[in-house]
């Protein structure tokens, strides 16, 4: 079995940034990550606002604001958008969060400047119009309509709203369809004039770039103006053990289970991410085996974590046939409770740590996610460490701060989320 030790295989080295950062007298953020073997640029526009700082009324309204900013400006039609993005060969899209709004661009690095005036053009200078508001509206019904048809998506969902109860970060980023139905097109503007200003917006870009071009760009469009601000977020409360039971289609019960955990922002995230590793985060992990392997219970089981800026989840999904329900939930237990008890041996952590580092370096070879980190590092933390400050805090990662960050996490018994056949 020696081919399976991986002992000898030297430690992957921390990939070359070339980091620099500019903020403009408005308060917009330029950051960029220069890659000059690259042929190709990416280009994210970061909008610190996200489905948590929407009104109760208007819950949807950040992600319905997302689809209409492709719909078209006065300068050119959506389609004629698509076209020039297709006659670069470039990707163009956007998602959007609990706490961030963010429109992305990959193209050959000879387009990258091409690219940013799309952005720009589209983030800035959207109609907004009244029919095309309408035909999103549809739109975004229909993938509620989906959602709700899916039994690990209603779990989750309402996972989160027992989570976080009667706050926003409980809610759907698409909304409920009774928002979505009511939104009109004066709140939609009143949205984006308040929340798409430089000080809100962070530009990153990785790959083959100019800097100071960048920079250039950017001030043409968010040098001037009223600065804005960025939104003023309630903490949630603590959460308190509860089960939620809802009933879904088909014969099979979905479960799903969460814990708070530390926020994005404290010191003990990088161990945090060890434990979801080890617990559930991988094909190695303690659930995958026990559950998925040795007692063939759930086709599929598994853990995350939903890291924000001051709370945190560890959520776990598994689903099974309704006649081993039970059997299912007693394996999760018996697993949770051996992590807790008897706590990671130390070749567990370190085969944890060297995994999480080598998929950091996996990850670096894609410029979308090192524009991506360098926007989401911007708005979390202020700043963007060096992506070898992750391998130095792995470094730190011990068996103890492993079993600490666990009896915290699980000293508080889970949220649990079924969906059953109905």
């Amino acid at each position: 079995m020696d081919f399976l030790d991986a002992g000898s295989i030297p430690g992957v080295s921390s990939p070359l940034e070339r980091l620099r950062r500019t903020q403009l007298d408005s308060g917009v953020v330029v950051h960029t990550d220069t890659v000059e073997h690259s042929r190709t640029a990416a280009i994210c526009v970061f909008i610190g606002v996200g489905a948590r700082d929407e009104p109760d009324p208007d819950q949807g309204v950040s992600h319905l604001l997302e689809h209409l900013l492709f719909k078209g400006t006065a300068e050119a039609s959506a389609s004629a958008i698509a076209a020039a993005m297709d006659q670069v060969g470039g990707e163009l899209n956007a998602y959007t969060t609990s706490e961030f709004t963010v429109f992305h661009v990959r193209v050959p690095a000879t387009a990258a400047d091409f690219a940013l005036r799309i952005l720009i053009e589209v983030v800035s200078r959207a109609s907004l119009r009244a029919e095309d508001l309408d035909a999103e509206r549809l739109v975004v019904l229909e993938e509620l309509a989906v959602a709700l048809d899916d039994p690990e998506d209603v779990a989750a969902v309402k996972l989160f709203e027992a989570v976080f109860p009667g706050h926003p970060l409980g809610r759907e980023v698409l909304g409920t369809s009774e928002s979505i139905e009511s939104i009109e097109r004066d709140v939609v503007a009143g949205f984006r004039d308040r929340w798409y200003r430089p000080a809100n917006i962070v530009v990153a870009a990785a790959g083959r770039i100019d800097h100071d071009a960048i920079v250039g760009r950017v001030a043409g469009a968010w040098g001037h103006g009223e600065p804005g601000s960025r939104p003023e977020r309630i903490v949630p409360g603590p959460a308190v053990a509860t089960t939620v039971e809802e009933c879904g289609p088909g014969d099979v019960v979905q479960l799903a289970q969460a814990w708070r955990t530390c926020s994005a922002r404290h010191d003990d995230r990088v161990s945090l991410s060890v434990l979801n590793h080890l617990l559930g985060g991988a094909p190695s992990s303690r659930l995958f085996q026990t559950v998925r392997e040795e007692r063939s219970l759930s086709y599929s089981i598994g853990t995350s974590l939903s890291l924000y800026s001051d709370a945190g989840v560890l959520s776990l999904q598994g689903s099974t046939g309704s006649a081993r329900h039970s059997e299912l939930a007693d394996a999760v237990d018996e697993v949770v409770g051996g992590f807790v008890s008897e706590g990671p041996e130390e070749e567990e952590v370190d085969r944890a740590c060297r995994s999480l580092w080598a998929g950091a370096v996996l990850a670096f070879e894609d410029v979308g996610a090192r524009a991506g980190r360098l926007g989401g590092a911007e708005l979390l933390h202020g700043s963007v460490a060096p992506v070898a400050d992750f391998r130095d805090r792995l470094d730190q990662v011990t068996v103890d701060s492993v079993r600490q960050v666990a009896a915290e996490v699980f000293s508080v018994g889970p949220v649990t989320s079924l969906v059953v056949p109905g």
